[in-house]
């Protein structure tokens, strides 16, 4: 063979791929795809690709081990996310790498002291490129738990109609938080209720919206007059950015209502069905239960259900096996920052960041004025319910191993603008609140005022009802005292006036929320009003 040949051939097999280079192109994405959904992908493929990021795909293998040095071997110091496409097979059974996606298992150690199984299932290690196995990760990882083309088609389209939608009504302002009984005593439970509700509703932004239902009859939060599955229904349907779910769960169902054996699940695989909400206006949830995330169980969990169905949320966060009332609380205060404070590009990068909050040690992070409120609850927590004896630190660990993100880590968040919102610190009730805003964009502007979450009372808007209400079947979600809309130019600023009758004294909030054509925007401030 001539000289010539043998370069013709050598450079014909580096532009194929065959012989690799220094000058490879880096992957943002690592994609580990079966066989059997290689076609189906393409669209994703394509979709990604379009939006400038570079994808490798690898083939699947019957053992996680394997898989995670084919990861490596295909990533470098660009790669960001590992996104898996596939079921995770039955715990103990081999895997079909023409269709399936094996996990990683790790010994559990405090979640042990709560019954915990000795061993969790967890994808966080796929993430780990570096190959040192301690607990960090180089890259978010997140799995599509398809067990057939059709499911993976309908994934993909929801996801594109997710990123490319254009309705920014104000459901995207709005976080459900549905509250289920912790099942770790009666004490336990009414500590577990009242932080994680405080916590999770304390540190979102002011700006942002919460509606609360709590599974026990005879609290305030109780919905009135209906079942309690069916009011979740409905909640569901009207719309919401976050879907969090902090209670008791099993592998197939959430907490029973009452709970009991005769009680009716908050959700399961069949009310789960009837989520309804349009892709491209699905919300991302959060489970804060134990094994509601068990993609390795014979059957699909809770969250593979609930992500699988048409109307479901767009990606679900939900853990393996037991959780901890600490370990949740952590993993809800890392994602909120990551998406509503650092409001970073994608669901992945944000995951991320809650990932190495929980890996650091205590006195890597520390309490900033911002977040010590809710420090400070957190830590009570954990001194009330952690195990004798075990530290902090390996609690968040254990759980950042427990978590797994069912979807696409590289979706694409849409995150809001930020509202300039102004108001006097404190108002003599029954004058007139200006409440003064500045919007970087243009379209339907909102301005309202709201008493805080479970702070209004029912003589609040005995104004503006026909009917004084009940005071019984008072909904306590019901926080809006007076609203204002008007269009608003970008750039603009605009005021809006309210007079409230003088009866109505104490805390409130303003918020500003303005509905554009490619965006939306949204702000807060706080103000008291005081009595005559």
């Amino acid at each position: 063979m001539t000289s010539a040949r043998i370069v013709a051939i050598t450079l014909a097999l580096v532009v194929i791929g065959i012989i690799a280079t220094g000058d490879a192109p880096a992957a943002d994405i690592v994609a580990v795809c079966p066989a059997d959904f290689r076609t189906e992908l393409e669209p994703w493929l394509q979709h990604r690709r379009g939006q400038g990021m570079s994808v490798d795909v690898v083939a699947s293998k019957s053992d996680a081990e394997s898989l995670s040095r084919s990861i490596r071997a295909a990533a470098d110091q660009q790669t960001r996310y590992v996104v898996l496409i596939g079921d995770a097979p039955t715990i103990g059974v081999r895997g079909n790498a023409n269709r399936q996606i094996p996990m990683h298992y790790r010994s559990t150690t405090v979640t042990a002291m709560w019954g915990s199984p000795p061993t969790l299932s967890t994808d966080q290690p796929f993430g780990n490129l570096d190959g040192d196995d301690d607990g960090t990760t180089e890259a978010a990882v997140g799995r599509l738990p398809v067990s057939t083309a059709n499911e993976l088609q309908q994934a993909i389209q929801r996801i594109v109609a997710y990123e490319t939608s254009q309705d920014f009504g104000p459901w995207r302002n709005q976080v459900q938080l549905v509250g289920g009984m912790g099942g770790f005593g009666m004490m336990a439970d009414a500590a577990i209720e009242s932080v994680t509700r405080t916590v999770v509703t304390g540190v979102l932004p002011a700006s942002t919206q919460t509606t609360i239902a709590y599974a026990s009859p005879g609290h305030p939060f109780f919905p009135q007059g209906k079942s309690f599955t069916g009011a979740v229904l409905a909640n569901y349907q009207r719309g919401s950015a976050f879907w969090v779910y902090a209670g008791h769960g099993q592998v197939t169902e959430l907490d029973r209502v009452p709970q009991s054996a005769a009680g009716i699940p908050v959700l399961d695989r069949q009310s789960a069905q009837r989520l309804d909400r349009p892709a491209g206006e699905s919300p991302i949830a959060l489970m804060l239960a134990c094994y509601t995330g068990a993609m390795d169980a014979p059957e699909n969990s809770i969250a593979e259900t609930m992500w699988l169905s048409p109307g479901g949320p767009i990606a679900v966060i939900a853990g393996s096996r037991v959780t901890m009332p600490y370990g949740n609380a952590t993993a809800a205060v890392g994602l909120i920052d990551g998406v509503f404070e650092q409001k970073l590009p994608r669901l992945g990068d944000a995951w991320r960041n809650t990932l190495d909050q929980m890996q650091q040690e205590d006195s890597a992070n520390p309490v900033t004025p911002e977040n010590a409120n809710s420090r400070m609850m957190i830590d009570a927590l954990a001194t009330m319910i952690s195990p004798a004896g075990s530290k902090l630190v390996d609690e968040r660990r254990e759980h950042l191993m427990l978590y797994n993100l069912i979807g696409d880590p590289t979706l694409n968040m849409h995150h809001p603008e930020t509202i300039d919102v102004s108001v006097d610190t404190s108002v003599v009730a029954g004058d007139p609140i200006a409440v003064t805003v500045t919007s970087p964009i243009g379209g339907k502007l909102s301005v309202a005022i709201d008493r805080p979450l479970g702070g209004a009372k029912a003589d609040d808007f005995s104004h503006t009802d026909s009917v004084t209400p009940d005071p019984i079947a008072f909904d306590p979600n019901r926080t809006r005292l007076a609203t204002l809309e008007m269009e608003i130019n970008a750039g603009r600023s605009a005021t809006a006036t309210f007079v409230l009758p003088a009866k109505t004294t104490g805390p409130v909030i303003a918020r500003a929320f303005v509905e554009g054509e490619q965006g939306f925007a949204n702000g807060a401030a706080r103000t008291i009003l005081r009595a005559p």
